[in-house]
């Protein structure tokens, strides 16, 4: 069980008296009633059983009197929570708001972050985590809600939503890939597609190519969203929120291209991206290929099924390799 639940069951009995909405929960827990509503911008979470969950632009139900955010580790994404919930509470004003987090998570910077607009008050500390109540004042001035970034690759203009990785320039990794990555023929998945660059790239290389992009994060699905519809007709692309492949079409692709995500809050897992490599060749064509970036001290290739070929290294460089494997 994630810390900061074991924490917050110290307090069930307040929580169970209201009518709670809770904000990007790590996982599902026994604390979420039936009669709960939960936001989730993980699609891992947002699949668990008996959730109620809301999408992440739906508006908040009226009846909320209660909202627990858990701290997130991208401070762009906290921010953006927060303006979410001044404006409710601000109509609601009898809806109490905690925050929950981990200590090496940041949540003892909380108090500065909204000195401005709240005052907070430390519930419960244990587990290495922090519950904050937050005091909402009627009249404050509601913070303002962070901008999507944006930045130019080639020429490309990307944005992204907040908190979505690497939103502010290209990442290292990702640079090195596309920088070996030939021009594409047929249909290319993007795995853990973020702001949606190597998508982007593919399409703008090529008009022989169509591309699936799939992302766990909403906010990032949102993202290659509104970049790859400057660049391309919408029946070139598609977009979806998927847990893993979970979510995906059972389809081949010539092609999948990853810098593959290993990062689920401040902790650091490699499970999803292992599942593909693991599970890449029932997803690519005879002779397609998969094409990757990882850092030197990763070892994807073990997971690789016997049907798939042998793996060459393409470029290394700055800390990363980017590998080719084909499948038979």
């Amino acid at each position: 069980m994630h810390p900061s639940w074991q924490l917050l069951e110290r307090h069930q009995t307040h929580f169970s008296a209201l009518n709670i909405l809770w904000l990007d929960a790590p996982e599902g827990n026994g604390l979420i009633k039936t009669t709960d509503q939960a936001v989730c911008l993980d699609r891992s979470v947002f699949n668990t059983p008996g959730l109620n969950a809301l999408a992440a632009d739906d508006d908040w139900p009226a009846q909320t009197n209660g909202i627990v955010l858990f701290y997130p580790k991208a401070k762009e994404r906290l921010a953006w929570w927060l303006h979410r919930i001044v404006s409710f509470v601000q109509q609601h004003p009898h809806c109490q708001v905690w925050v929950v987090g981990e200590n090496k998570g940041g949540i003892k910077s909380l108090p500065k972050r909204v000195l401005d607009w709240a005052e907070t008050e430390k519930w419960d500390s244990a587990r290495h985590c922090v519950l904050h109540q937050l005091h909402i004042a009627p009249e404050a001035t509601l913070p303002e809600a962070p901008n999507w970034t944006e930045f130019d690759y080639q020429g490309q203009l990307l944005q992204a939503a907040p908190g979505v990785f690497s939103q502010n320039r290209l990442d290292k990794g990702t640079d090195l890939l596309l920088s070996v990555l030939p021009v594409m023929k047929g249909h290319c998945l993007d795995f853990g597609c973020g702001s949606g660059v190597i998508a982007q790239a593919l399409l703008g290389r090529s008009e022989h190519v169509t591309v699936t992009a799939l992302d766990i994060d909403w906010l990032a699905v949102r993202s290659t969203e509104q970049n790859l519809a400057r660049v391309a007709a919408d029946d070139r692309y598609r977009v979806v929120w998927s847990d893993g492949l979970a979510q995906l079409d059972r389809t081949r692709f010539n092609a999948i291209i990853t810098n593959p995500p290993f990062h689920t809050g401040i902790r650091t897992h490699y499970e999803a991206s292992e599942a593909l490599f693991r599970a890449s060749a029932d997803w690519l064509v005879s002779g397609g290929t998969l094409w990757w970036v990882a850092n030197e001290f990763l070892d994807y290739q073990s997971c690789l099924p016997a049907t798939v070929g042998m793996v060459e290294e393409m470029a290394h460089g700055r800390g990363f390799k980017v590998y080719r494997a084909k499948r038979k």
